[in-house]
């Protein structure tokens, strides 16, 4: 399990940083992954990291996010 540092802590919101946890337990993010998607958060976004950024952020880089809005499916 990935425990935020200090520079990281106050900069997620607990949202944000549980779907994090939720995707790597899922296993659709892998520790490398997770790592890159920590970094780039934190590099693209100034102050707190809402779960709606981070998910746009997600979305735009091409990792999956099985949790997504977008990922539901209609048939008719």
């Amino acid at each position: 399990m990935r425990v935020l540092g200090p520079h990281e802590r106050g900069r997620f919101a607990p949202e944000a940083w549980g779907h994090l946890l939720a995707l790597t337990g899922a296993g659709a993010l892998d520790p490398s992954e997770l790592e890159q998607v920590i970094e780039r958060a934190m590099m693209q976004f100034d102050g707190r990291i809402a779960l709606d950024e981070l998910r746009s952020m997600m979305e735009g880089s091409g990792f999956d996010d099985p949790g997504s809005e977008s990922d539901t499916q209609t048939v008719h």
